[in-house]
């Protein structure tokens, strides 16, 4: 797309009054926002805008903050996904509020329509941690993308399962796509980055306020033939996330927990309220057989594990034991920046070499 094109969507974006909705209604009735930009207020009003939408849509003319936009986003490498491109993402495109564009850090494929979501809470239990590692490796090794939103606990297991795995995976954020939160993510960041997609509809520079998720949650879901929640507390991002999917025709399913645990009153009492119950991805796989039809892959063995240590990830192993160690006294020890730390703690995780355990803590997971 060229830049000129680029302007014109985020510019209907900013201008006040223009929410998803309103957006895909004016590209339903004018095709592109360079047109809607040049309609006059009487078609603008004629194809559901109200008065003061479309005297809004014909005074903009607040191009600088859009300019700095596509500078930043020029400088953050990622790209921009537009309604109308082939490459958006063909379930997000159903529901009823999509977004009508998305910042993409990565590559949005075709074959990532086959997606489940999966969610939990950022307190996950070593239960949790192991269900979502299991169903995780069970989705890849079908050909599935495995869809989640980059957060601590269930979020992040599931992401670098799935890269372990040899899989595609979409880390969909409350922030701007250059705005890495939370922070000691960078490096997993990037290698989504390279095994699927980090995606937002949140403007450059975008903090992760509370008031994001939400909206946010709705883009999980959406991009998802169907929602797994693993554990969640009885008010939890997971189960917005479960409704929404509800709410968009999707299918929602629930691993159940222990009966008291709080972070399974929220699971359990989705399976109360409906939701599939599962144990394993081939559940998953049985439930969503009639939409993924013969396109989903056989079964197929995960790729071997590297084993082999660079030298700074050797001397990152020869910290960790079969006791947790924290990251904040990994970084003292090693003395290098708390980034670097965190990068070398994924490779070791995508090796097979290290874990992640509840508190932000690592242990060795084999011996070399």
């Amino acid at each position: 797309m060229v830049p000129d094109e680029q302007r014109s969507w985020l510019g209907l974006r900013m201008v006040r009054g223009v929410g998803p909705v309103i957006y895909r209604g004016l590209l339903q009735a004018f095709g592109e926002p360079a047109a809607v930009f040049a309609a006059s207020r009487r078609a603008l009003e004629a194809a559901g805008a109200r008065p003061e939408v479309a005297g809004a849509i014909r005074a903009f003319d607040d191009w600088g903050p859009v300019d700095q936009q596509l500078e930043r986003l020029k400088r953050s490498g990622a790209g921009l996904v537009t309604w109308n491109a082939p490459a958006y993402p063909p379930n997000l495109r159903e529901i009823h509020d999509p977004p009508p564009f998305l910042f993409a850090h990565g590559a949005v494929l075709p074959r990532d329509m086959l997606a489940v979501a999966v969610v939990g809470s950022r307190y996950v239990s070593a239960y949790g941690l192991r269900m979502a590692r299991e169903l995780t490796e069970g989705l890849v090794r079908h050909g599935l993308t495995v869809v989640s939103g980059m957060a601590r606990g269930t979020d992040a297991q599931v992401h670098w399962t799935a890269l372990r795995a040899g899989g595609r995976t979409f880390a969909v954020i409350g922030s701007g796509i250059d705005v890495v939160y939370p922070s000691e993510h960078k490096a997993l960041f990037h290698k989504i980055s390279t095994q699927g997609a980090v995606v937002t509809e949140l403007l450059m520079g975008t903090q992760p306020d509370a008031e994001n998720f939400p909206s946010r949650n709705r883009i999980i879901s959406g991009l998802a033939l169907g929602t797994v929640v693993i554990e969640a507390a009885e008010k939890s991002g997971s189960l917005i996330t479960a409704r929404l999917a509800a709410d968009q025709g999707r299918e929602v399913f629930a691993v159940p927990g222990n009966v008291g645990t709080q972070t399974s009153k929220g699971t359990n009492r989705l399976i109360k309220a409906g939701a599939t119950l599962v144990e394993s991805a081939d559940d998953l796989i049985e439930q969503l057989a009639g939409q993924l039809g013969r396109a989903v892959q056989p079964p197929v063995p995960p790729p071997p594990l590297p084993r082999e240590m660079t030298a700074d990830e050797q001397r990152v192993f020869d910290l960790l034991s079969w006791e947790p160690a924290h990251v904040d006294e990994l970084t003292v020890r090693l003395s290098v920046a708390p980034e670097r730390v965190s990068e070398l703690l994924l490779e070791l995780e995508l090796k097979g070499l290290a874990k992640r355990v509840p508190g932000q803590c690592y242990v060795r997971q084999v011996t070399p």
